[in-house]
């Protein structure tokens, strides 16, 4: 089944530059509301830890509302931020069903809500609904792409190979487009070195070289690519 044709109980995103990429699924609202009978909804607050690092999770959960950042902890203990989830996400899928440690931590950032569902609901959801099952699996697959575009990332020798593959990884998600073949990002400088593990001078420093090679543009908390910025 290729990307256009998801059923439609999903929605999806290609990667923003239209190319080839990790293929971001989010649930309809329709299914939204469908599984809202059997789920238990929560509110959060900014700044709460919604799931810690390495916690047992034993129910799925779909983001409603608000912005959660999705953490990965270093090696030296510090937190590195992977992307921020978005509406209609699910999360908790390989925690729930291979009882494996929840391999991230996910914090508020703007207050929001969640839908929690109890891991049996959700198992007899999928064996009723082909598609439904078919359209997750996509949806894991691409997260698999995306921890190990990741791990790549964090072998190449260079900040400013680092700083280049995070921004392409957070345009894949976050990207919007600004005019004709330019893409806006709603982040920071700080979003983006927490991204690449690096301090927030040395990542301004990287960016306002690659302003000067005409790469982007950085405005207030935001992050403008250029064309010439996906022909790297």
């Amino acid at each position: 089944m290729s990307p256009t044709n998801l059923p439609s109980t999903w929605t999806h995103q290609l990667g923003a530059t239209g190319g080839t990429g990790p293929i971001q699924i989010r649930l309809s609202k329709e299914l939204i509301v469908s599984l809202k009978s059997i789920g238990r909804m929560r509110q959060w607050r900014r700044g709460q830890t919604v799931v810690h690092y390495g916690e047992a999770v034993s129910h799925i959960s779909i983001c409603l509302s608000g912005q959660f950042s999705v953490l990965l902890n270093s090696i030296d203990g510090h937190s590195q931020l992977l992307r921020y989830m978005v509406e209609g996400e699910l999360f908790g899928i390989p925690s729930a069903f291979a009882r494996a440690p929840f391999p991230t931590a996910l914090v508020c950032v703007t207050d929001g809500s969640t839908l929690d569902i109890p891991k049996a609901a959700f198992e007899e959801r999928l064996r009723r609904d082909p598609d439904f099952a078919f359209a997750l699996i996509q949806n894991l697959s691409s997260r698999v792409s995306e921890l190990f575009s990741l791990m790549e990332a964090d072998l190449l020798p260079s900040l400013r190979a680092r700083v280049y593959q995070a921004l392409r990884r957070l345009a894949m998600h976050h990207g919007r487009t600004k005019q004709p073949h330019d893409l806006s990002l709603n982040l920071s400088q700080g979003d983006i070195a927490s991204a690449v593990h690096a301090s927030r001078q040395k990542v301004h420093a990287e960016l306002k070289r690659m302003e000067r090679d005409g790469l982007l543009q950085l405005g207030y908390r935001s992050i403008t690519l250029h064309k010439r910025f996906f022909e790297e």
